[in-house]
């Protein structure tokens, strides 16, 4: 292996046999303990084969030693990479070569380079690897320009060589020719080594801007304040003090000002932000699942955005040295041109942004349905769901094909703009009495030709940096969205736990919001005017006086929407506190009224990142009811239960819930009404063991509307419409207070009911809990049956092994519209090539004179029609590829949707909710922008190649002899390529999911994670997944 520095580990690395496998000669590999390196039954299959089969015998590249799963991950190797392996990438081949023999394994792919971890780039950025991919881009722009100009004085050698040996005169020295061709062979090394490193250097600065995003979108979304969630500020205007509340005046002032918001938004509609509408998790989710792809994938070509023109510029001058003024006609095209695309590429930018939104709604709906899918599947709604999005879906197809052709369009020109400059050019060169002289002719062809890779690849990089730069703003304005501010105090030796001075917290509204409670339609009865205020103004709590001691337990009622959940959210940080003093003399722990439960194991929900101490733990599960469940779970309280735990019922979610917050050991415990999803006699246990027990000396805070906890706790705080109505104790508002006393008189017989009913319970059945939704202890206990059979609840995503089956192919090609839709595409591209090579031919025939019949106006009209076709089929053909992808892109995304509507809530209780997404945003991403472009530019260069091929035959058919050892070799080094970076983009794929689904399981999360003040601890999980991914990447 050459290089100038080993690294350490690097002969043996990712290839590690067996000890009676291994062969002569092989360095010793480091002993597996074989207990240790159980692999997979995938792996263990794979490691397992010996069989042959015989065209794998013949194979030089395949032994029949086939390397075993490492038992765990080695450090990358390109850290430690002398130069030499750097230059030659030789560093990838222990990986390559493991790839080649078997199917690679999630150990066999090594850890993320440090240099490149999520936390280090969020510090450092990737100057060096920007700057040293423009310096390969600039070397490999010299090279392919120079090479086409040199070409003029080897033909012209050659041609020199062969008159003086047809008429006997004396030979030019050959060691100028040789010299010719080694200048040559030297620069297309120059340049070959030049675009791959520009290619890596490029995808590798990609592959870290996407790391690096992901992660400070996450760090983001985790501060995000409610306000910028919700879409702006909650300020309407008031109407005049003398216009009467609920008056015909106060409806006309009202339907004036919004008919004023209308007009001024039809004036500028360019000036809306896309902020406007909030920043809601869908939204979130889509800008780390889709715009940094398409940031990661501008940036791999992101230096021909001033490589290509710089190519250009220098071609531009060599054909002017080659063909003298005969070349400004060609060159005055290009820059006719040039302005016209430069129009049509802002186009490309506004259609982008449009679709961008039209995405985001896609996407959103997707992700919301998928969510409350139970709900969707009770109501029987998967139909009108599925029409929505099908609707949205022909938005964004429709505007994707306008977008596409435009492109299309821009291809065909740049496509056609060498053949009808050289053809300019030449056409000049051949009126202006020059004999068409072989070496300057077709040394200006080859430059012709060198301008169609850049003109070939500027539009479609041009079109990737429009989507990229559109991402770019629209993370740039998630992340100068307003943050939440901590405006809360801490006082730790303070005597309160909690102390409370003249604030004001208030919930977000926008202004959209607010219009929703104005009607801009006709007068009538329904209209509705800030009259009733709650209609116009979020809920909020004014001058909030509250002290609360360090154990001290607080009971707080009032009726539905008297604001118990904002007091507990208020003190949880989650509120936007506007005015006054919030001081907390301890830390807090939130048991919300919904849980938030992750897709995780039970145990993993409970402890929730804090270290495991096993008697803590025992006494917590014990006083919350939950050992007898942990018997009958199949895997005890190591089982997973799903993400937001959709295969426990609600009393177990809401139980888990609050032994959470008590194992979180925090002085300050706000608990939102959490008896009420639980049976009465398990309510009982948790009020005496765990709130009135093992935090029987902390500050707790208990929103309930069981009142007959109320004698239990120490104070009471009863609210009306977010006010203070009464407080005091229990025995104080008993007998001081006669609302409260007619309150309780009324809630007694419920009281006795409920008791009666405890008491004829089974003291010996197990503890049950009741759900939000009417399921009961036998429906439960046959739910935790049916899946006892595995611990592991969430299913593994399948991987794909071996090629892509001709299958799937086969069914992107019908889901196109029909069968005859390929032969066409292909018919246009054939029918372009064929226009090429006979413009060459033609070329040749001319410079020959090959016909002596046929006149100078001839040759002319001939040329120019050939070059004239090739632009009108390669338009066909770019537009019939369009078409083609796109429509199979729609078909196959409608097939996946209502496959997935229909399919049963099993399929969602085990599959990840960020597969899912992952499959209907990124993915989906991908078919719409990125599939077809490469199906296009794939199927270009095979047939520029056999093209090329074809050419050199017809004049040289002794070149057969090295083409058909060089096309060997050729398919030889493809497959050995392919077959590790496909498995490597399979891993990267499910990686993908296992990312989108920590994200956006965190996300709905929010305020949880931040009342416990964990972002820190989440944002290290996510930037962990986020480095595997990168290793799969970069």
């Amino acid at each position: 292996m050459l290089s100038g520095k080993p690294s350490k580990g690097e002969k043996n690395a990712g290839v590690i046999y067996s000890s009676e496998q291994q062969p002569a000669g092989q360095v010793e590999a480091q002993p597996i303990d074989a207990s240790s390196t159980e692999p997979s039954s995938e792996s263990a299959s794979i490691s397992g084969r010996k069989q042959r089969h015989w065209s794998q015998r013949l194979n030089p590249l395949k032994t029949k030693y086939v390397p075993l799963v490492p038992d765990r991950r080695q450090p990358s190797l390109e850290a430690e990479a002398g130069f030499f392996s750097r230059l030659l990438f030789t560093w990838v081949t222990p990986l390559m070569h493991v790839g080649y023999q078997r199917p690679l394994e999630q150990n066999d792919i090594w850890e993320v380079n440090p240099e490149r971890s999520a936390e280090v780039l969020e510090v450092n950025t990737f100057k060096k690897e920007f700057v040293v991919g423009a310096l390969c881009q600039l070397g490999s722009t010299v090279a392919s320009t120079i090479s086409p100009f040199l070409l003029k004085y080897l033909i012209a050698f050659a041609t020199e060589a062969y008159n003086a040996a047809k008429n006997g005169s004396a030979a030019p020295n050959i060691g100028y020719g040789v010299g010719l061709v080694l200048i040559i062979t030297f620069l297309q090394v120059v340049m070959t080594l030049s675009i791959n490193h520009f290619l890596y250097f490029g995808m590798t600065v990609g592959g870290e801007a996407r790391a690096v995003l992901m992660s400070v979108i996450f760090d983001k979304a985790m501060k995000i304040s409610g306000r910028a969630k919700a879409g702006g500020s909650s300020d309407v205007a008031l109407p005049p003090g003398d216009v009467a509340p609920s008056s015909d005046e106060e409806k006309k002032w009202y339907k004036k000002l919004l008919g004023s918001k209308k007009r001024d938004k039809s004036k500028k509609p360019e000036t809306k932000s896309e902020g406007e509408s909030g920043w809601s998790n869908g939204r979130i989710v889509n800008l780390m699942s889709t715009d940094t792809y398409r940031i990661d994938t501008a940036s791999g070509f992101f230096h021909l955005l001033w490589g290509s023109p710089l190519n250009i510029v220098i071609t531009m001058v060599l054909l002017l040295v080659n063909l003298t003024y005969s070349a400004l006609p060609g060159l005055g095209l290009l820059f006719i041109c040039s302005p016209a695309l430069g129009l049509a590429f802002k186009a490309l930018f506004k259609r982008r942004f449009a679709i961008n939104q039209i995405t985001d709604a896609r996407v959103g709906l997707t992700q919301e349905v998928m969510q409350d899918m139970r709900f969707v599947k009770l109501f029987g709604w998967e139909t009108s769901f599925l029409g929505r999005i099908d609707e949205i879906r022909k938005k964004e197809i429709r505007s994707i094909h306008i977008l596409m052709s435009i492109r299309d369009g821009i291809q065909a020109v740049s496509m056609s703009m060498p053949v009808f400059a050289s053809m300019l050019s030449f056409i000049t060169y051949s009126l202006t009495s020059h004999s068409l002289n072989p070496a300057p002719i077709f040394s200006s062809l080859a430059l012709f030709n060198n301008l169609r890779m850049p003109l070939n690849m500027l539009p479609m990089v041009i079109g990737q940096a429009v989507d990229a730069l559109a991402s770019v703003k629209r993370i740039e304005e998630f992340l100068l969205a307003e943050e939440s501010t901590d405006d809360v105090q801490y006082d730790y030796d303070g005597q309160n736990a909690i102390a409370v001075e003249d604030a004001t917290f208030t919930w977000e509204q926008t202004l959209a919001q607010a219009r929703e409670g104005l009607s801009d339609g006709e007068d009538g009865p329904g209209i509705r005017t800030p009259s009733t205020i709650t209609m116009l103004e979020p809920f909020h709590i004014p001058n909030l006086n509250l002290a609360i001691g360090r154990s001290e337990l607080v009971a707080v009622i009032g009726s539905v929407g008297s604001g118990k959940t904002s007091l507990l959210a208020a003190l949880a940080g989650e509120m936007r506190q506007t005015g006054g003093c919030l001081t907390l003399g301890a830390t807090r722990a939130f048991c919300p009224q919904y849980a938030w439960i992750q897709n995780a194991s039970v145990r993993d929900n409970i402890i929730f990142g804090r270290d495991f101490d096993r008697e803590w733990y025992d006494k917590v599960t014990e006083a919350c009811a939950l050992r007898a469940d942990f018997e009958m779970l199949p895997d005890g309280d190591r089982t997973e239960i799903g993400e937001r735990g959709i295969t426990v019922s609600g009393g177990q979610k809401q139980r888990i819930n609050i032994a959470r917050a008590i194992y979180f050991n925090a002085d300050i415990v706000l608990m939102d009404d959490p008896l009420s999803a639980v049976d009465v006699h398990v309510g009982k246990q948790i009020m005496d063991k765990a709130i009135c027990g093992l935090l029987s000396n902390k500050c707790r805070i208990l929103a309930t509307h069981q009142l007959h906890v109320l004698n239990r706790s120490d104070r009471i705080i009863w609210l009306d419409e977010g006010h203070i109505k009464a407080e005091g104790s229990y025995e104080e508002l008993m007998f001081g207070n006669e609302e409260f006393e007619k309150l309780m008189a009324l809630t007694h017989v419920d009281e006795q009911a409920s008791e009666l009913q405890d008491s004829q319970q089974d003291p010996n059945k197990p503890v049950a809990s009741t759900t939000e939704e009417p399921v009961n202890e036998e429906e439960t206990l046959v739910k935790i049956e049916t899946h006892k059979s595995t611990a592991a609840l969430m299913q593994a995503e399948e991987r794909a092994l071996d090629a892509v089956s001709w299958s799937v192919y086969g069914a992107y090609i019908r889901a196109s519209g029909s069968i005859l839709v390929a032969p066409l595409v292909i018919g246009f591209l054939v029918l372009a090539q064929g226009c090429n090579i006979m413009t060459s031919l033609w070329l040749s025939w001319w410079t020959a004179d090959q016909f002596s019949n046929v006149d100078e106006d001839t040759y002319i009209a001939v040329y120019a029609g050939l070059g004239a076709a090739q632009a009108i089929l390669m338009f066909c053909f770019a537009v019939s590829i369009s078409i083609f992808g796109t429509r199979a892109s729609k078909v196959m995304l409608k097939r996946a949707m209502t496959k997935v509507l229909r399919a049963p809530m099993s399929f969602f209780d085990t599959t990840p909710l960020g597969r899912i997404t992952n499959r209907f945003s990124k993915d989906i991403d991908v078919m719409d922008n990125v599939l077809t472009d490469s199906l296009r530019m794939y199927l270009l260069t095979i047939s520029m190649l056999l093209s090329t091929m074809a050419l050199i035959l017809a004049y040289y058919y002794y070149f057969v002899a090295a083409l058909v050892p060089l096309l060997i070799i050729f398919l030889f080094s493809a497959n050995y390529y392919r077959s590790s970076a496909r498995e490597i983009k399979r891993h990267e794929a499910i990686l993908r999911s296992h990312v989108f689904a920590k994200f956006s399981e965190a996300v709905y999360g929010t305020s949880t994670i931040r009342a416990y003040g964990l972002r820190d601890q989440f944002t290290a999980v996510l930037r962990k997944q986020i480095d595997d991914l990168t290793a799969r990447i970069s």
